[in-house]
């Protein structure tokens, strides 16, 4: 069976504004700061509702925080959406993710993007739409549902395949290291060298999707 490539999207393909979103979010409702790294580490990679639940545990012990406190993690997550609407208009494509797309494309690589943003896919349509580039193979993104833990939708996409023909890339260090624990060959994309990383030493670490090479 063929090597199979399983990418995510926000952060690793798509330059989306989830970050600022998080952090407008924390600000103008609770009036606290949320680091990248904070970020990183406790909301980056899990569905909307997980989000907002780790950042009403991540600032509990906060002082002054009752406005956020007030709140669910039901409300928090809708207003972090609204804000996200408002900023996603010039939502890009990593000019590295679109040189890696042609080359999964060219040799006509088994792909599969996954998320857990309910945003990404229509976002990923339109991008590659503006960027003028079209996948001549079918394209097939997966959709983690707000319920299911990220081991259970790598184990989803991996299905019949062994661990060891799967190769993953993704942004966050806590999904790299998840997907070594699984068995899969996991890749980091780090593109600014201030984030945290994955604490797995089998975990490949690239500060470019040039340098990713395909599988033979």
């Amino acid at each position: 069976m063929s090597t199979l490539i399983l990418i995510d999207l926000d952060g690793t393909v798509l330059n989306t504004p989830h970050f600022e979103a998080w952090r407008n979010t924390a600000l103008k409702i609770g009036g606290t700061e949320l680091t990248r790294n904070e970020y990183i580490d406790h909301i980056a990679g899990r569905p909307r509702m997980e989000g907002a639940s780790r950042l009403l545990e991540l600032k509990r012990d906060v002082q002054g925080q009752g406005a956020l406190h007030s709140l669910s993690a039901s409300e928090l997550s809708a207003y972090k959406q609204n804000e996200f609407q408002r900023l996603c208009v010039g939502t890009e494509l990593f000019s590295d993710a679109l040189r890696l797309l042609q080359r999964i494309d060219d040799a006509r690589q088994p792909v599969i993007f996954y998320t857990a943003s309910q945003n990404a896919a229509d976002l990923f349509d339109i991008t590659l739409h503006q960027s003028a580039f079209s996948l001549t193979q079918p394209k097939t993104v997966s959709q983690q549902s707000a319920n299911q833990k990220r081991v259970e939708l790598f184990k989803q996409l991996i299905g019949t395949r062994a661990a060891m023909d799967v190769h993953l890339i993704d942004d966050s260090p806590y999904a790299a290291d998840l997907a070594c624990r699984l068995g899969i060959h996991a890749w980091q994309i780090r593109r600014n060298q201030g984030e945290p990383r994955a604490n797995d030493p089998r975990v490949s670490i690239l500060s470019s999707l040039d340098e990713f090479m395909l599988p033979r």
